[in-house]
């Protein structure tokens, strides 16, 4: 394997966080570290969001504050940085209004948390909302052993994808980070019956041996998308490392992240040849 072409490569990190801090200034520091890390690694474009974290709902003006975050960091790094806005459902009205507004800001996808599984009716309106704008609904997600799941109770897995799925064929939902921990093949196979618009993330810190080849064995290679949740550097070697063809590699570091994106009419920020595309 040639590492050093492998890390030249260009990449798109569908799933990756930019934190709101106390000082906007701490805030740019950290997003300047994450590009020029990223750059390193061949990571031209990131999808950031910045959800508020735990099981209880917040109030909407915490919620509009941690995508405000993310604004900040897309006009800092405009090259480099798109937006997936962050809801809470329950917020009803609001948390379309709050979608309509992010999606104004530029943003290019919507970011739900585990207050609520996946497959629970109060994500409908936004799914919907979702739908109408074609663009991509990534879900924290993941099949946690019973210590874990106790501080998650409402953790979606697989099967809340296929449920959700079934109902919503024309959504795009991301199940998120399956090396996010847990039984992350149980998670893929209860993902069977899902539609064709249901998408796997190769994000987190999990980097099992074969975890890649198999998670393309059970969702096909062009619903496997490239990203880091923040482990940038495991997550571009286990993909390099992976016993796939060159072909299918660059569909998971590029490709299909680049036809979610089609979807609404949109292209990445950087052309293959690096060029910054307008």
């Amino acid at each position: 394997m040639d590492i050093e072409a492998g890390l030249k490569r260009p990449k798109i990190d569908m799933h990756c966080h930019s934190w709101r801090f106390e000082k906007e200034e701490d805030e740019g520091v950290s997003t300047d570290c994450l590009v020029e890390v990223g750059t390193e690694l061949g990571i031209t474009e990131f999808w950031c969001s910045s959800p508020v974290l735990g099981e209880r709902v917040w109030e909407i003006g915490d919620v509009q504050g941690e995508n405000n975050a993310v604004h900040r960091a897309m006009k800092r790094h405009p090259n480099h940085i798109r937006g997936m806005c962050h809801v809470q459902p329950s917020h009803h009205l609001a948390a379309l209004d709050e979608l309509e507004r992010c999606l104004d800001l530029g943003m290019i996808g919507l970011k739900l948390y585990h207050q609520y599984k996946l497959s629970d009716p109060v994500h409908w309106p936004v799914i919907e909302r979702a739908i109408d704008h074609k663009i991509p609904i990534l879900m924290h997600a993941g099949w946690l052993a019973p210590e874990p799941l106790a501080g998650q109770p409402n953790v979606s897995h697989g099967g809340h994808f296929a449920v959700t799925s079934q109902r919503y064929p024309e959504a795009m939902l991301i199940h998120a980070h399956i090396g996010g921990g847990g039984d992350w093949e149980r998670s893929l196979r209860e993902m069977h019956e899902a539609g064709p618009n249901v998408y796997v993330d190769v994000s987190g810190s999990n980097l099992d041996d074969g975890q890649v080849e198999f998670t393309v064995e059970q969702m096909g290679i062009d619903r496997v998308l490239f990203g880091t949740d923040g482990t940038m550097t495991g997550c571009v070697g286990k993909v390099l490392d992976a016993k796939l063809g060159e072909d299918e590699k660059e569909m998971i570091f590029w490709g299909n992240s680049e036809r979610v994106l089609a979807a609404q009419g949109a292209k990445p920020l950087t052309a293959r040849n690096n060029e910054v595309s307008r």
